[in-house]
């Protein structure tokens, strides 16, 4: 028997959800600063699970594993309506408590998170082996939480507001959001396309609390936002069919500007 006929013969892996948060701008601090972060990301992620009714599957989670600068687990599909509805506000709060905590300690620290969430099939390891979860589902999670329109979330907002930014993968919207399996109305929540690297998909974007930019302009777009021109000008000058030109620099000769023109036109 080839090698290739043997793939896939224990059949399809179990489906299970998995989520991965990592820290913005891990790399950017001291490395005493990197420690605490790292030290707290995992205490944090305890301390959410427990605040939204989830500590024991915190406790009991599959395949947990500590990447540095965030955390990733899998658990039972079972508990998604659950984790989408209440643990990432729990999570907002947590971060923001210990914002205040690791500011005292370091004004330069600040403990802000992406959060990926996503299901599917995985294969996980013999317990006590050495063989890391891999697969279609775990690659997916993790090229979720590195679109630039994820981590624009987060840039665009108010760090002393907004702690957490999430990425619902579209199988997670669809089965647990757009179901109404989750209490997490399907509004709250902003569709866009990702590509990262090989991966190109659609993600549905959740910001427990919004701020800065995101309020201004919302969020979901990777183009970047342009600064908008005076809205009470723009409409008086729509509504008095004026032209607006600006001319800069040095200047010879005459400069006629005309709106509406009836008739011929003589200079001099």
């Amino acid at each position: 028997m080839s090698g290739d006929s043997a793939i896939g013969e224990d059949g399809l892996p179990p489906y299970r959800a998995v989520l991965v948060v990592d820290t913005k701008e891990f790399g950017g601090n001291t490395d005493p600063g990197q420690e605490l972060l790292a030290a707290a990301v995992p205490d944090v992620m305890a301390l959410a699970f427990e605040r939204a009714g989830l500590g024991k599957l915190w406790q009991e989670a599959l395949f947990p594993h500590n990447t540095g600068d965030g955390f990733g687990i899998g658990f039972d599909t079972v508990h998604l309506p659950a984790v989408v509805a209440r643990l990432f506000d729990s999570l907002q709060e947590v971060l923001a408590e210990r914002d205040a905590r690791l500011r005292a300690v370091d004004r330069r620290l600040r403990l802000r998170m992406r959060a990926s969430l996503n299901v599917g099939p995985v294969r996980e390891p013999d317990p006590g082996g050495q063989t890391a979860v891999v697969g279609r589902t775990v690659i997916a999670t993790h090229r979720l939480l590195d679109a630039d329109v994820v981590r624009d979330l987060l840039a665009r907002s108010d760090p002393e507001q907004t702690f957490l930014a999430v990425a619902l993968s579209h199988r997670v919207f669809e089965d647990v959001v757009a179901s109404g399996y989750a209490a997490l109305p399907a509004s709250r929540v902003v569709q866009t396309a990702v590509r990262v690297k090989e991966f190109e998909s659609l993600v549905h974007l959740y910001v427990p609390n919004p701020s800065g930019d995101l309020l201004r302009h919302g969020f979901g777009s990777e183009e970047p936002h342009q600064e908008a021109s005076d809205p009470v000008a723009d409409t008086r000058d729509q509504a008095a069919g004026s032209v607006r030109n600006v001319m800069s620099g040095i200047q010879t000769g005459t400069a006629i500007q005309v709106g509406h023109l009836h008739g011929g036109l003589h200079n001099g």
